[in-house]
């Protein structure tokens, strides 16, 4: 799956890249202010793909519902 010419394997090279730089981020962050629907899809599938490579793992906070994600 492309979108504007990114495909999940290279979103999932430039998250990695985030994460090198921080452990761990904040799911909102993920998305720019630009992104659209496509942008968006790419991003999910890419998070949920490497959440099935164990390369990520998610949690959540009970008050706030923010959702983060920790590099493993």
């Amino acid at each position: 799956l492309t979108a504007d010419n990114i495909s999940v394997k290279d979103r999932i090279s430039e998250i990695v890249d985030i994460f090198e730089k921080q452990n761990s981020v904040i799911f909102n962050e993920l998305f720019s202010l630009k992104a659209d629907k496509s942008d968006v899809i790419v991003t999910f599938l890419a998070i949920l793909e490497m959440v099935r490579l164990n390369l990520v793992r998610m949690a959540q906070n009970v008050k706030t519902g923010i959702i983060r994600l920790f590099y493993i």
